[in-house]
């Protein structure tokens, strides 16, 4: 075998090796579903039913700079963390080991503590409720 079929049957070989690798990672996540809300007289309401397919949502108002995420907690109790890094205010994108900054590179647990720096101070958590059908999320989103 000469040195160019070498190398392209190795890339090849390579590159469905990271193909089939990638495959039961793709099949266990997947985008967390975004619920679209409207605030009214300083709340949102986020209907129970959003919850039907996992434990956790993206609340996303076109007033909001930043998304919420919802999250149902094993007790039945719900919290709802702004999605706003405390470093520089950039969008914080949620994974499956916690929220993290693309920006700078903090990381934040899912109940919003600072995990990795150069964030100093937790997110905001917003005081959530449920009344009826619908989960209530009181919007305080001012700076600390």
């Amino acid at each position: 075998m000469d040195r160019r079929a070498f190398l392209r049957t190795s890339c090849f070989g390579c590159a469905g090796v990271l193909a089939l690798s990638a495959l039961p990672l793709q099949s266990c996540s997947g985008a967390l579903p975004v619920v679209k809300v409207a605030p009214e007289q300083g709340v949102l309401r986020v209907p129970l039913s959003a919850f039907a397919k996992g434990d956790m949502v993206l609340a996303r108002a076109t007033e909001l700079p930043f998304d919420l995420l919802v999250e149902k907690g094993p007790n039945g109790a719900y919290r709802t963390l702004y999605l706003r890094c405390t470093h520089r205010d950039q969008p914080l994108t949620a994974t499956a080991n916690g929220l993290y900054c693309p920006s700078h590179g903090s990381r934040f647990a899912m109940d919003g503590s600072v995990e990795k720096g150069p964030a100093d101070k937790p997110l905001i958590v917003l005081p959530t409720s449920v009344e009826g059908d619908d989960l209530v999320i009181t919007l305080n989103t001012s700076k600390r």
